[in-house]
This record gives C-alpha cells, structure tokens and sequence, in this order.
C-alpha cells in the first residue's frame, strides 16, 4: 500500500482508537462480534441449530478454542495442528456490514417506494405476511391444520 493511501476503518472505531485498535484488533473484533449476535433479532421460524446467533457462536468458538495436540494411540502428542487464523480486515468488515443492517442503514440511504411496500393490487400483502410470520411459531397444530385447510379451499 502506498503511503498517501489511508486506510478506513470502520464505523464503529473512533478516531481516537486507530492506535489501539491496530493492537487489539483480535479482541476489538471478538467483543464486537459478541455484541452483533446478542443484538441480532432472533428468527423463531428458523430452528435454533441453523440460527444466526448459534451459527456465529459456533464459528467464533472455532477461532477462539484452544488448540490442543492430537494424540496417538500411545499418548505420545504429536505435531499441533494449525490454529484458524483471525482475518482481522475481513472479521471487521463482516461486523461492520451486520451493524450497518442492524441500524438499517441501507433502508435510511434507499427507502423503498411506498408503491412496493403498498402495491395497489394487494396493499395489506407485506402486512398480512408480516402478521402471519409473527403467529406461526405460536400457532397450535390444530391451528396450523385450519390454515392449510382455508388454503387449499382458497386455491381451489
């Protein structure tokens, strides 16, 4: 890189941390990793194993574990295998790209037309669909038996 070139940081780093951040980087990156998965809305049509915050705890706990020797039959360690290594540049990148989606950033800078959102068509569509993501992790399997049913009644 050149010397005239500088380098951004991202959103979440002040200018009074650049010479610390350069330093602490692993557990700057760490601690903000553990602040977007615990601000991160939980998904309760998804199961928890597939998650955003189980999935992301999972593979911090990869970067972050221990690295032990493998050991042979004979208990005799052998030659450790290499730790994952910690991509500093790329992990900020991530965390400030999911910050910016956690403050909306993206829908402030490109709001969407209130022509998409209320289509004439079918104005109550996104609202009906929203309504209807909230109640299905709640619904009753019965409840969900009379749903499908007014479904196929609906299409036929």
């Amino acid at each position: 890189m050149a010397a005239n070139q500088s380098v951004s940081l991202p959103l979440w780093i002040n200018h009074h941390q650049k010479d610390r951040a350069h330093h602490s980087a692993p557990q700057t990156a760490l601690k903000h990793w553990a602040r977007v998965i615990q601000q991160w809305p939980i998904d309760h049509v998804r199961p928890k194993h597939v998650s955003f915050q189980t999935v992301m705890q999972s593979r911090l706990d990869k970067i972050t574990a221990p690295i032990l020797p493998n050991i042979k039959a004979k208990d005799t360690p052998t030659s450790a295998s290499q730790p994952p290594v910690l991509d500093e540049d790329r992990e900020l990148r991530q965390i400030n790209a999911l910050d910016a989606l956690l403050t909306n950033a993206y829908a402030n800078k490109y709001p969407t037309p209130k022509t998409v959102r209320y289509p004439q068509s079918n104005p109550n569509h996104y609202d009906d669909l929203i309504k209807e993501l909230d109640e299905a992790p709640t619904r009753t399997w019965a409840a969900s038996l009379m749903m499908r049913l007014k479904g196929l009644v609906r299409m036929s």
